[in-house]
């Protein structure tokens, strides 16, 4: 029986060994592959940060004349993006003291017309002036809408359109019309070109 128990007692610490050693060898394992893990992460992020970036010497400037010299991709850019605008005076064909000017800019693809008028008073609830650009060929000719007053009582209108499709429009005529659901223009007042 004591020999039973010598045995058995061998057996359990021979087996209580087996798993300690066992599970020291999986701790060991893991740690280790933990480290690798956190080192490569460390590695790469030093290397994504710190390392050397090689600058090619074509792109550097050697004086600080090359850098205040426009390319030719900058002088392009700028020269699309610049804004163009001409002027026209429009005179009264009825006789009277109306006159206008009218302001057509262009600016990034955009066309803008700016006008501002003096007209004889009218009665606002049975008439309204209206402008009109013309393209003589061919022959074309669009409402930009009605002439109205602001805040310090002057006649303006400002109307928006696409650059390209408006240019050759170099006509403006501002017509009085009346409030009667006609869409075509009525008997001109004010007559005016750009040069």
């Amino acid at each position: 029986m004591l020999l039973g128990l010598l045995v058995d007692m061998q057996y359990r610490s021979s087996f209580h060994g087996r798993r300690r050693g066992s599970s020291f060898g999986t701790i060991a394992t893991t740690s280790v592959i933990v480290l690798v893990l956190i080192g490569l992460f460390v590695y790469g992020i030093w290397w994504f940060r710190f390392r050397v970036k090689e600058v090619p010497m074509a792109t550097t400037p050697d004086s600080i004349t090359n850098v205040l010299t426009a390319s030719p991709v900058s002088s392009a850019i700028i020269a699309a993006s610049t804004r163009t605008a001409s002027e026209a005076k429009l005179h009264d064909v009825t006789g009277g003291s109306s006159s206008a000017t009218i302001t057509r800019e262009t600016d990034d693809g955009q066309f803008y017309l700016k006008l501002k008028a003096t007209f004889p008073e009218i009665d606002r609830e049975k008439f309204f002036y209206e402008t009109w650009i013309i393209r003589q060929v061919p022959y074309d000719y669009i409402s930009v809408g009605d002439v109205v007053t602001n805040d310090e009582g002057e006649w303006v209108l400002e109307w928006i359109g696409v650059e390209k499709k408006y240019d050759a429009y170099t006509r403006v005529i501002v017509t009085l019309e009346a409030k009667d659901e006609n869409p075509d223009p009525s008997g001109h007042v004010l007559e005016g070109e750009y040069e």
